[in-house]
């Protein structure tokens, strides 16, 4: 091909490549949990307060958080440090937006990953929800349709794990594990909230 005519086409290429649609964006935020900050709740107690360190359980202990925000979806994932094999587990996203806030939560009981959304007490219906389970990466991906949630502007997300063990032998020796996303050794009633994320 002639450079002269190699030139006129790139001349018109290019400014016809500018005019195509781009690929969906979404503003993706990234935070890190402290490992080894899971707590345990001792000797039957329901009382948060009396929460003690349990350090050596990976099952339920938060490392990483992603929240990505795109125009149609939002996708969250947890990376645990060694996620429950054989579990009966609770993950709580609570996602709060310009118009209120929800709560999307995910149960591990064995099989597939059930989830389900839940303003003030009552169950919205969400088609396209989804979560999954990537053993191989100890990660727990949960995503749905912003429409869902109203299609915010911003998001901002809490992220809370549940464990519980039971003792084969003695099942009322269950014992409950927990860890706050964005907190470091300790769990409260509310869940402490990440960055806004801004839809992309």
């Amino acid at each position: 091909m002639a450079p002269r005519l190699g030139a006129r086409l790139a001349a018109l290429l290019v400014p016809a490549a500018l005019l195509l649609p781009g690929a969906a964006h979404a503003e993706k935020v990234v935070t890190e949990d402290s490992v080894g900050d899971v707590v345990t709740l001792a000797d039957e107690s329901t009382d948060l307060e009396d929460a003690v360190p349990a350090p050596s359980h990976g099952g339920v202990d938060v490392v990483r958080t992603s929240v990505a925000h795109g125009a149609n979806r939002l996708r969250l994932t947890v990376s645990f440090r060694a996620l429950e094999r054989d579990p009966f587990q609770f993950t709580v996203f609570r996602v709060s937006t310009p118009k209120g806030q929800v709560d999307v939560l995910v149960e591990r009981l064995g099989g597939k990953p059930i989830s389900s959304i839940d303003r003030r007490g009552t169950t919205v219906e969400c088609g396209g929800l989804r979560s999954k389970v990537d053993r191989g990466a100890d990660t727990l991906t949960t995503s749905l349709p912003t429409s869902c949630l109203d299609a915010p502007r911003w998001v901002q997300v809490g992220v809370g794990a549940v464990g519980i063990a039971a003792d084969v032998a003695s099942p009322e020796l269950a014992a409950i594990y927990a860890d706050d996303a964005h907190r470091d050794g300790t769990v409260r009633d509310a869940l402490a909230k990440g960055p806004k994320v801004r839809r992309g």
